[in-house]
């Protein structure tokens, strides 16, 4: 068998179809049905179910699934030391956050990564959670950072933190800022929710159904940019993470409110191609994105604790 036959092999379990195997990798179907037929018959056994809707691995193929993406890890982690040992800091790092994230916390990371790796070539994926997961799974991200519905072939999330949200409104809303609110005590509100299947759109609707968050009404929208302007201009309100609350604590046009009923918290992972190991960029990357979360959540922090001494 060669290393052909083990990516042909992985991307198609991990699309469940080999014309998805043959899109993912840029070569033809009938190329992955042959060579699969031949790694087959090479190991003596049975990999994939095949149906009419694609194929599924066997038993014996999910094992096999499972070594072979080691093989492709180790892969990638001797080719990722012999660029650094040629190269250096150079490279390149294509990533993807979370919507909140990119507002609120990335242009800090970005300045300063920028700044002290002139080499090192940077390109941020922008899109709703949902579209950001499916490209780290297609391979097209080499990590992405932001919440994760569950476990998906092809992924590897390494859980991050749990994090406060706040509930961030239309100052006509009437709320004191920085106030600490119960949301089952308060006037029902019209709440904006993300769309997005990864974010905290299932947990609000969690809330909603047993009565923790009293509802008037709901709008559902992609963009959280328009959202948050949607909001500032009326009096709707939004739940949505610390680091997005933080940077609108100066923005006139809203309030910002610690939650202290109900609990609700966010959830964040390091989502990656199981099969491929952060490059040393990429890496770093990262680590200065962590940097600047913990510098966040220290600050978000110390207000809440006057707030809620004041409160």
């Amino acid at each position: 068998m060669d290393l052909r036959q083990i990516r042909y092999f992985v991307a198609a379990c991990e699309t469940g179809s080999l014309s998805g195997a043959a899109a993912r990798l840029n070569c033809t179907a009938p190329g992955v049905s042959q060579q699969m037929s031949a790694l087959e018959a090479r190991v003596g056994t049975r990999l994939f179910d095949r149906t009419s809707r694609g194929v599924r691995p066997t038993p014996a193929g999910s094992r096999f699934y499972d070594r072979c993406l080691a093989v492709l890890k180790a892969v990638s982690e001797a080719e990722i030391e012999l660029q650094d040992f040629k190269a250096g800091l150079n490279g390149s790092v294509s990533a993807g956050f979370a919507p909140g994230f990119a507002r609120s916390i990335l242009p800090q990371v970005l300045a300063r990564f920028t700044r002290e790796f002139p080499r090192i070539d940077l390109d941020i994926a922008s899109g709703t959670a949902d579209t950001l997961v499916s490209e780290a799974a297609d391979g097209a991200l080499d990590f992405y950072v932001g919440q994760f519905a569950g476990r998906q072939l092809g992924l590897s999330a390494t859980h991050i933190g749990r994090y406060p949200v706040a509930l961030i409104s239309g100052a006509r809303r009437g709320f004191t800022s920085l106030r600490p609110v119960s949301l089952d005590n308060v006037a029902p509100l019209k709440l904006f929710v993300p769309s997005a299947t990864n974010s905290l759109r299932p947990r609000i609707e969690d809330a909603i159904r047993t009565g923790e968050i009293v509802l008037e009404r709901k709008i559902i929208m992609d963009s959280l940019s328009a959202g948050l302007e949607f909001v500032s201009q009326t009096d709707w309100s939004a739940i949505l993470p610390y680091w997005i609350g933080l940077q609108e604590l100066s923005n006139p046009r809203v309030t910002v409110n610690p939650i202290i009923h109900p609990t609700l918290q966010v959830d964040i992972a390091l989502i990656v191609p199981a099969q491929r190991p952060l490059s040393r960029p990429a890496q770093l990357l990262y680590d200065y994105f962590r940097q600047e979360l913990q510098r966040t959540e220290d600050e978000w922090s110390r207000i809440m604790a006057t707030a809620i001494s004041l409160g």
